[in-house]
């Protein structure tokens, strides 16, 4: 996928993905093989293991089915 100026969207790392997530709203998805920060950018598919992983991290529930999860959003106390 390119961007307007024909260019590959911006790949982000695991620090600025993970203070991204931090905002309200915001949330990353999986679709077919391909990680991405909304809103945000793309995120490589090591570093989105590494968020997933993290403990402030949860997942949405929102698979096809129980258990699997295509989307993450970062924990808040509620």
């Amino acid at each position: 996928m390119l961007t307007k100026k024909r260019q590959r969207p911006k790949v982000r790392g695991y620090r600025k993905s993970f203070d991204m997530m931090r905002f309200l709203g915001a949330r990353l998805i999986k679709t077919i093989n391909v990680y991405s920060l909304e809103p945000g950018g793309y995120v490589e598919p090591k570093t989105a293991e590494k968020l997933i992983q993290h403990p402030q991290v949860r997942p949405v529930e929102d698979g096809l089915w129980p258990g699997f999860s295509q989307t993450w959003r970062f924990a808040t106390e509620e």
